[in-house]
């Protein structure tokens, strides 16, 4: 089975290919809104003697409604970080045959803000000539204003992904045209976005565990994980001297590294960025990445 798209050609040309392809034309939305269409039947006979005589019917016609049909094309799918603008363009055609004022909405599943523009050079990227759609008809809904038969309108839809937003987080962007001729007739585009964060754990132990004595010397390690979908950056780690306890100079491993105690040196530092804390610079953590941190205190006496 073949499907032919004729969205954009004149009803003549549509037909022309229609029966090119051995496919009769369905014309309810191709016919304008309006159109007479009258007919009257003619009857010839004759009378006895052979004269040729004629008679007509009255004449019927028959005035086209107007139908609405709304279309709002493709689907998309997008990546983003928190904080990301994206703008994902879409065509609207208005498919009836007669104008219509076609209201646009957009409603993004997670409630990020949304905002439709008029893709005024049809570029499919944000330009300088892009305007936000307005209420053109004083119905309290943004629209493209007075679209006619087959009229084709590109727009963009804006969605600004919130600072903060959790990794794996899926947004779908609802954009939907509207019939205002028939509210019943509408039509809707879905964009998806998927949040690719950073998502750092941190887990921390010692050894040796359980109850210990005064004079004993504690190992701690620190293994810092990026579960995230992308790169975490600048990671600093902090991490305070215990109670009860004094560094042990010279102790600090980064991946099994020895890092100095003193600070701008290397990674690491002791009492140096914050005081009486390990301090370690870890720098960028790729997804799925981790990085061990490791000192050592002695419990005091």
């Amino acid at each position: 089975m073949r499907t032919l798209l004729l969205r954009n050609l004149p009803v003549a040309a549509a037909c022309a290919i229609l029966v090119a392809a051995g496919v009769a034309p369905v014309l309810a939305l191709g016919t304008p809104a309006g159109t007479p269409i009258s007919n009257q039947a003619t009857v010839d006979y004759t009378d006895v003697n052979g004269n040729a005589l004629q008679t007509l019917s009255n004449v019927v016609t028959t005035i086209v409604s107007q139908v609405a049909a709304i279309v709002v094309d493709p689907d998309r799918a997008a990546s983003a970080s928190p904080g990301d603008i994206l703008y994902f363009a879409h065509r609207v055609t208005n498919q009836g045959n007669g104008d219509d004022t076609v209201d646009m909405t957009a409603v993004s599943s997670n409630g990020f803000p949304a905002v439709l523009f008029l893709d005024a050079d049809s570029s499919g990227g944000f330009s300088a000539g892009d305007t936000p759609l307005t209420d053109t008809d004083g119905d309290l809904v943004v629209d493209l204003g007075l679209v006619p038969a087959d009229g084709i309108v590109d727009i963009l839809a804006r969605l600004t992904v919130p600072a903060g937003t959790a990794n794996g987080t899926i947004d779908t962007l609802t954009v939907t045209g509207t019939s205002s001729f028939n509210v019943a007739v509408f039509e809707s585009a879905i964009d998806t976005t998927t949040i690719s964060a950073p998502d750092l754990s941190v887990v921390k132990s010692v050894l040796p565990a359980g109850p210990q004595p005064p004079g004993t010397v504690l190992t701690y390690s620190i293994v810092v994980t990026n579960n995230g979908l992308s790169s975490a950056l600048a990671v600093t780690l902090t991490d305070p001297e215990p109670a009860f306890t004094t560094y042990v100079p010279g102790s600090m491993l980064l991946n099994g590294v020895t890092k100095t105690d003193a600070p701008a040196d290397d990674e690491g530092d002791f009492g140096g960025t914050t005081p009486g804390a390990v301090t370690m610079n870890i720098g960028a953590l790729a997804p799925l990445a981790s990085t061990t941190v490791v000192f050592q205190v002695t419990i005091n006496n």
